[in-house]
């Protein structure tokens, strides 16, 4: 159960669509939210003279940001949410990471655009680090992306690709499946042999492979063992199995059947290849419009380097 979601915010209404997401995790009563706000002191460095560093002051910033995280949680308690604030200095992507760590958050929230002082936050930067770095589960929403009035998503899906570190998103997913009238979309995909890569194509290693129509059958029965049970307990799951490249099976899925949320893990297996954030992963996100919930395949949380806690305000 994701009870406590560490939440970055920028000050800018982009970081801030987020907020709008966290009913999919939970009533005010389930959740307690982390509201980070990180002054990164080095990027603003640069764009000040050598000689006036010395004289540099960042009360004002931090009293600012205090001020911003205040006002933010002061509207999140009118709804109901118990919540922290805390704003630390240093790396953005790092300290976020260190915040969840330290303060044990289950979820990382965040859009995956916004503003950071002088820059902005995108895939391939702030995001992009945080989802390499953190062991914990990585929502990221679209900051155009608008949230069903409901605030829980309709149709989730989940790619699979045989592996027990792809299934590690099965249990988060069935989280925000169990409640409301949510469909469950289990999806596979079978790829060609040149979609692997040289390393691993060779003629010996296509003679043995068996036929796509022989593995997209052994993907359906695969998917239905899962989907089989599931039903049994009431949830309403279809299974999908196509041919293609899994990034590109997977977008398609999401926009033909109005998926809501995808919920993957950033490891597993495809074919003989791995995957990885920077590959499949990454992919999805940079080119589906619904939120992706990333889950670490196979890892143990607690098995991390403990971090100093941040000093944690409550918010006022």
């Amino acid at each position: 159960m994701m009870r406590k979601i560490a939440i970055p915010l920028d000050g800018s209404p982009f970081a801030e669509r987020v907020l709008a997401h966290i009913p999919r995790f939970g009533t005010p009563d389930d959740v307690e939210l982390l509201l980070v706000r990180v002054i990164e002191t080095t990027r603003y460095y640069s764009y000040i003279a050598p000689d006036a560093v010395h004289i540099f002051d960042l009360t004002q910033w931090r009293q600012e940001a205090e001020s911003y995280l205040k006002r933010v949680a002061g509207e999140l308690r009118e709804l109901g949410y118990r919540l922290y604030t805390t704003v630390v200095d240093g790396d953005v992507a790092t300290s976020i990471c260190e915040v969840a760590s330290a303060q044990d958050a289950d979820l990382i929230a965040m859009t995956t655009h916004g503003r950071s002082g002088l820059q902005r936050w995108i895939m391939g930067s702030v995001a992009d680090r945080i989802i390499r770095t953190t062991q914990k589960p990585v929502y990221l929403v679209r900051p155009g992306k608008e949230v069903l009035s409901s605030g829980t998503p309709q149709r989730i899906l989940v790619p699979l690709d045989g592996s027990r570190l792809a299934e590690a998103a099965l249990t988060p997913a069935l989280e925000l499946t169990s409640r409301g009238d949510v469909e469950l979309l289990l999806v596979q995909a079978v790829e060609l042999p040149e979609l692997w890569g040289e390393e691993f194509v060779s003629a010996e290693t296509v003679a043995a492979l068996p036929s796509l129509e022989e593995q997209e059958i052994l993907a359906r029965a695969y998917l239905e063992g899962i989907a089989a049970p599931l039903r049994q307990d009431g949830r309403i799951v279809r299974i999908h199995v196509e041919t293609g490249h899994p990034a590109t099976v997977i977008a398609s899925m999401a926009a033909t059947q109005s998926v809501d949320t995808i919920v993957m893990s950033t490891h597993g297996r495809s074919g003989l290849s791995r995957w990885v954030f920077g590959s499949i992963a990454e992919k999805v996100v940079r080119t589906v419009d619904c939120p992706v919930l990333l889950v670490r395949g196979g890892i143990d949380p607690n098995q991390t380097a403990e971090t100093d806690a941040a000093e944690m305000v409550p918010g006022d």
